[in-house]
């Protein structure tokens, strides 16, 4: 079957802990038409270090601050904040109500671990967005927004909402579930698909969670393929965290097929598999960074927390 274009959006996660190259970046992700998501959450955490946190936290706004002096002429720029639980959120929005669009515009924020729909509205109000025209991406990374999501668009009378973007490692981390689903497994496709149905029932966007397999681009459209055979008029938008050009294709061949399975039920493989995820994330861990990458795969630290936890429960010892 052809290769079919489609009006897919797909979002470029940039962390602003190193702003100083940030601008060059930017203007190359600006000749491919990609968006752009600044990110002041997971890129600028430290899970071994609450001091070394405090100071990539800190680093992020520096970086904010730099490229608004820029004044970047760029329609597609996001921003990612810190969630509402945080003890980083109060000093978001603090900082966000005296630098917000002074330099250049931003269309939307995703706001992580959104659970009800007041949640948007505190934000909503407290940057007063409707006078910025600035939309709201709920992320959903949580039990309890999981089982809300339709609550939280069926309330949206005043279309604060851009569209819906689903976190996998935090909810899978939140719900305690190993090993976390990956995209050839169905356990990962029927979470999806629930945010999905919720979507296109509200007539919303929805913003795929990033994909963690960084060396296989055929994963990569294959998995759009699936989606698109599923669901036809679906609005869809991807994200990635590792800058990759081979991703940014937006055609995709409906008759690439993926083959999808069950997880496995060995619990020797899981806890093999749990030791390699916890060895391959330090070993492969930057200095003072957030996330590991190894040659084939993006291991976020919630994927390490859930190995650990993993281990402590199941491993003989």
């Amino acid at each position: 079957m052809n290769k079919i274009s489609n009006k897919i959006r797909i979002f470029q996660y940039l962390s602003l802990v190193r702003y100083k190259g940030l601008s060059k970046i930017i203007k190359n992700i600006a000749k491919k038409k990609i968006s752009i998501i600044l990110d002041f959450e997971d890129s600028s955490k430290d899970i071994f270090s609450p001091k070394n946190t405090l100071i990539l936290k800190s680093k992020c706004r520096d970086g904010f601050k730099y490229l608004n002096s820029l004044e970047i002429k760029y329609p597609n720029i996001y921003l990612r904040i810190n969630g509402l639980k945080s003890k980083f959120f109060k000093e978001d929005l603090i900082f966000l109500k005296k630098n917000l669009n002074k330099g250049f515009k931003i269309n939307g924020i995703f706001v992580p671990k959104v659970e009800k729909y007041d949640d948007l509205k505190i934000i909503n109000n407290l940057l007063n967005l409707d006078d910025k025209k600035i939309k709201l991406i709920p992320i959903i990374e949580s039990k309890q927004g999981y089982l809300n999501v339709e609550n939280i668009l069926s309330m949206d009378k005043k279309k604060l909402i851009y569209g819906v973007h689903y976190g996998h490692f935090d909810y899978c981390l939140s719900k305690r579930i190993w090993p976390f689903p990956e995209p050839y497994h169905k356990e990962y496709w029927d979470i999806i698909f629930e945010i999905i149905n919720a979507c296109i029932k509200y007539k919303k966007r929805f913003i795929q969670t990033p994909f963690p397999i960084i060396n296989n681009p055929k994963l990569f459209y294959k998995s759009i393929s699936y989606i698109k055979k599923n669901f036809v008029n679906l609005d869809l938008s991807l994200t990635l965290v590792n800058y990759d050009e081979r991703f940014f294709n937006r055609s995709y061949n409906l008759g690439d097929k993926l083959i999808v399975k069950k997880i496995s039920t060995d619990k020797k493989y899981f806890i093999k598999f749990a030791k390699k995820i916890m060895n391959t994330y330090i070993n492969n861990k930057k200095s003072k960074k957030s996330f590991s990458l190894s040659e084939k795969r993006f291991i976020p630290p919630h994927q390490y927390l859930a190995a650990k936890y993993f281990l402590t429960k199941n491993e003989k010892r």
